[in-house]
């Protein structure tokens, strides 16, 4: 009974062990939620991929172009190279009629994998050797010249006739509301087409004025876009310099890189103080695993309401309704490469503190059998 007794920790080693236990529990999600984010913000591969495959499958883009859109029709009306934003069509009533279909054939025709492969894969790679390099800002350019090549050749009259093709027909009242507002025009001033298909002899002009308009978006366009120095330029501004940033983004990933260190760390320190047979490994070990385990489960099931509720109330509450889910969508598609491996992890955590009271449990009939 004394030899017993003589295993026994002390009553201050067993509240070190409570409070060790304690912060295992609680450090355990938030160990897991940093590892697993450095993991993933952090792996430029991971990254590059996740942003191309947004690009070129999601609806983002079409939605950013109907926000361009909406913007360009406004800055006409605002620079008197339309008449009226009210009487004249806008052009946010030409994207009521694409659907998905139609704007994926769009993007076919302007946007080509590589293309996008090449903004992602330079924007990503120059931002991530920047954090680690002695440049004030990343060295990022993007090649424009072959999205250019693209809009002038035949693919760019096809981008336009894609989304031309989707309009209705033209009725005799839109046709003579054309014709008197042209009449009415101060010379030098254009005058916007209805949003419907016209029939000849205005047919032909039609479908170029809509080119037209798309190639003079082109000339704005710069073969070569310095991203860097679009960046210094807000860095002699106020707000935060991009040295502090680098410095914050390097002591993000050095906590985050290490925070899957601190549980363990914990189990060590706790079997060191307070475990000398398998019953305290169990009840000091394996129940902490259990519970923080569980703890660490439940983000992992209720995430992705916990976005759509928080952005859809918040951040994203008066944003329209096809911009509001397309962002849900994307984000969530994000935290589904932190919070699906956390999953796993959180599981194999419980199933690690299941065994080990199982464990304890055993070796307790184990012990009461031979003391009968």
């Amino acid at each position: 009974m004394s030899d017993t007794k003589s295993k026994e920790p002390s009553g201050i080693l067993k509240a070190l062990a409570f409070i060790l236990a304690l912060l295992l529990v609680i450090s355990m999600p938030l160990a897991l939620l940093s590892f697993d984010v450095w993991r993933v913000v952090f792996n430029p591969p991971v990254v590059k991929q996740f942003i191309t495959d947004e690009a070129a499958n999601s609806n983002l883009l079409p939605v950013a172009l109907g926000w361009f859109s909406e913007r360009r029709a406004q800055e006409r009306v605002a620079k008197g190279e339309a008449l009226s934003g009210v009487n004249e069509p806008d052009i946010v009533l030409l994207l009521s009629y694409l659907n998905f279909d139609d704007w994926k054939k769009i993007k076919t025709e302007l946007l080509t994998n590589e293309f996008v492969t090449h903004l992602v894969s330079v924007t990503v790679d120059g931002t991530y050797a920047w954090i680690d390099s002695s440049d004030k800002v990343p060295k990022i350019t993007w090649e424009l010249q072959p999205f250019i090549d693209r809009v002038r050749s035949e693919n760019g009259k096809n981008a336009v006739l894609a989304a031309y093709n989707k309009l209705p027909k033209c009725t005799d009242p839109e046709i003579a509301d054309f014709l008197g507002r042209l009449s009415k025009a101060p010379p030098g001033v254009q005058v916007l087409y209805n949003l419907c298909m016209f029939p000849n002899p205005w047919h032909d002009d039609q479908v170029q004025d809509y080119v037209d308009a798309l190639q003079g978006v082109v000339k704005n366009v710069p073969p070569k876009f310095a991203l860097t120095e679009e960046i210094l330029k807000v860095a002699t501004g106020g707000g935060t310099s991009p040295d502090a940033l680098k410095k914050q983004a390097r002591d993000i990933r050095t906590m985050a890189m290490w925070a899957g260190a601190v549980p363990l760390v914990l189990v060590l320190l706790i079997v060191l103080v307070v475990v000398r047979n398998v019953n305290a490994l169990g009840r000091w070990v394996g129940i902490p695993l259990v519970v923080g385990g569980l703890i660490t489960l439940l983000p992992t099931l209720v995430y992705s309401s916990i976005i759509t509720s928080v952005l859809s109330s918040g951040v994203l509450g008066t944003t329209p309704e096809i911009i509001k889910q397309e962002a849900i969508n994307v984000l969530t598609r994000a935290a589904d490469l932190i919070f699906q491996p956390m999953m796993i992890q959180a599981i194999i955590v419980m199933v690690v503190g299941i065994l080990l009271v199982a464990w304890m449990f055993i070796a307790s009939r184990k012990t009461t059998t031979q003391t009968k």
